[in-house]
């Protein structure tokens, strides 16, 4: 949609401006957790809290500007250009430009503004956080408008204001419409032979826009590792899939991709008669991968996490007949440490007693890292061995261990499975709870970034202990679980949840006839879009794209 400007120039304005930025996870804007004095959950009712209207961020409506590489800030000679020719003109929207009206995919709204006599353009949408447009060259200034969940579908307008010191054009508005697909519908799926028998184990977006899945299949009937490559549209093409560790006996564990795009990938392999985990790094696809790690005959690698230039691998290491917590922490020009955690309750009791760590999942937080498991022993001292769900915070040189344990619910046991870190640096873990004879119930639990236990939240009795967890850029927490159904079915399931609310934002569920269905992974795209990974029936791997 194009619109000029009247052909007056605009009235000169002065004013200060104070923008606050809202925290970041990679390129995605994010907006403040509802701890701190930017909440926009306060006086929401019970559900998706309002996205349009406030003058804090709107919750997954933002603009991003994109930097081109080409901008210059120098006087122009370009036809019509006077920013260069009356140093005492006043700054001026000419012409503007969102290359369409209606947004119906998952794809950003491209900005373009033509001006005169200006340094920069701020815009923004519906009165959120001003975003500094890129100079694209001459007087063209461009943006991108990313909207991250159909939540903020119907009308929005985006305002654009251009400068030149503490000069300030009269405001340009180009009003657009957003019509997303419904939060929680199926936008692809794929699980069928092609490749035969076998499980996505994890998912990962790179900075290229490609959607890569770790897993693990057997071609005749051994179990091999493989990493496969798809586009942001869920497809792919002969020469998108090879093997990790080619040729040897192989299970996938976990996958994660740095900023440049490499490949941290994290499985078991069998070797010499030997099983060990390994931790290898892949800068180019299907190139020679560089061994970061790797473990030694008993070692169990659970869950990998990644931060900046550090790796850690978590998992246990065995100890008599116990199994210790242990964290083996990787960084670039040092040698790898290995760090095991044993918990010791705060009373101690009359006689030793052993615990056994399990860690499920693990994620870096700045410079600590954060753990999710179960610690399993004799907690009431009444000789019965139960679990309890743990939240561990290491600082970054792997010391002064801190021990949270979930407190009990009116259950006698819990576990932490899964873990995810939003950009306020809160923890929510998904897990379980149950009585001693176990029959788990899932469940959600946020923590507040000082480690406190925020808010709890048991799920339907038909779900499994969630299996994969992921913040979403628009402020809500997405987790997948396989959920019963009949005749001992199950199917492909996941939801959404904003903290601290009574309702669930969304639900997807796909089955293909009445089998067994296990989701394992999430992921989420540039712009909002859900991936999952898993098993679907007659145990072939599943990918489906969801609507946020």
């Amino acid at each position: 949609m194009k619109r000029r400007a009247s052909p007056s120039l605009p009235a000169i304005v002065v004013l200060g401006v104070a923008a606050c930025t809202a925290p970041s996870v990679g390129g995605i804007t994010y907006d403040q957790p509802p701890d701190t004095a930017t909440a926009g959950t306060t006086g929401a009712s019970d559900g998706a809290p309002s996205t349009t209207g406030d003058p804090a961020p709107t919750t997954g409506t933002t603009g991003e500007a994109l930097t081109t590489g080409t901008t210059s800030s120098g006087p122009t000679s370009e036809p019509g250009s006077t920013t260069g020719d009356d140093p005492l003109a006043p700054p001026a929207i000419v012409e503007g430009e969102l290359d369409m009206d209606v947004l119906v995919k998952h794809e950003p709204l491209d900005v373009t503004i033509e001006t005169a006599h200006a340094e920069g353009v701020r815009m923004q949408v519906d009165g959120g956080t001003p975003i500094e447009l890129d100079l694209e060259g001459g007087d063209t200034f461009t943006g991108q408008i990313v909207i991250y969940t159909a939540l903020d579908n119907g009308p929005h307008l985006a305002t654009f204001v251009a400068w030149r010191g503490d000069l300030e054009s009269e405001l340009f508005e180009l009003p657009f419409t957003v019509a997303l697909p419904p939060p929680g519908s199926e936008l692809f799926w794929e699980g069928n032979d092609k490749i035969g028998k076998g499980t996505v184990v994890a998912l990962a977006v790179t900075p290229a826009r490609e959607l890569i899945e770790l897993g693990t299949y057997y071609p005749q009937g051994q179990a091999r590792c493989y990493l496969r490559r798809r586009g942001l549209d869920g497809l792919w093409i002969e020469g998108d899939l090879f093997e990790v560790k080619a040729g040897l006996p192989c299970s996938a564990i976990d996958l994660a991709v740095d900023d440049d795009g490499a490949l941290h990938v994290l499985v078991d392999k069998l070797e010499n008669g030997e099983l060990r985990w390994w931790l290898g790094k892949y800068e180019a696809w299907a190139g020679p991968p560089t061994q970061v790690g790797v473990g030694v005959v008993g070692d169990v690698a659970r869950a990998l996490a990644l931060a900046d230039d550090r790796a850690a691998v978590c998992g246990t290491k065995p100890d008599d007949d116990l199994v210790r917590g242990t964290v083996w922490l990787f960084a670039p020009g040092q040698s790898g440490k290995v760090l095991s955690y044993d918990y010791l309750p705060e009373n101690e009791f009359p006689d030793p007693i052993g615990f056994s760590e399990l860690p499920n999942d693990c994620a870096f937080v700045g410079e600590h890292l954060l753990v999710t498991g179960e610690v399993k022993g004799q907690h009431d001292q009444d000789s019965v061995t139960r679990a309890r769900h743990f939240l561990l915070d290491i600082d970054g040189a792997g010391q002064n261990p801190e021990w949270t344990l979930v407190p009990q619910d009116g259950s006698t046991q819990s576990g932490g499975r899964v873990l995810a870190i939003d950009a306020g640096g809160r923890a929510m873990t998904g897990g379980y709870h149950c009585d001693d004879q176990c029959e788990p119930n899932g469940e959600l639990l946020l923590f507040s970034a000082n480690g406190d236990l925020a808010w709890r939240r048991s799920l339907d009795p038909l779900l499994a202990a969630p299996r994969a967890l992921v913040w979403h850029p628009a402020g809500y927490v997405v987790f997948a679980a396989a959920r019963d159904g009949a005749q001992d079915s199950t199917s492909f399931f996941a939801q959404a949840w904003f903290p601290l609310k009574a309702q669930s934002v969304w639900s997807y569920d796909h089955q293909d006839g009445l089998a067994i269905h296990t989701p394992t992974s999430l992921a989420i795209g540039p712009y909002g879009q859900i991936y999952a990974g898993g098993m679907t029936a007659g145990g072939y791997p599943a990918v489906a794209l969801i609507a946020p």
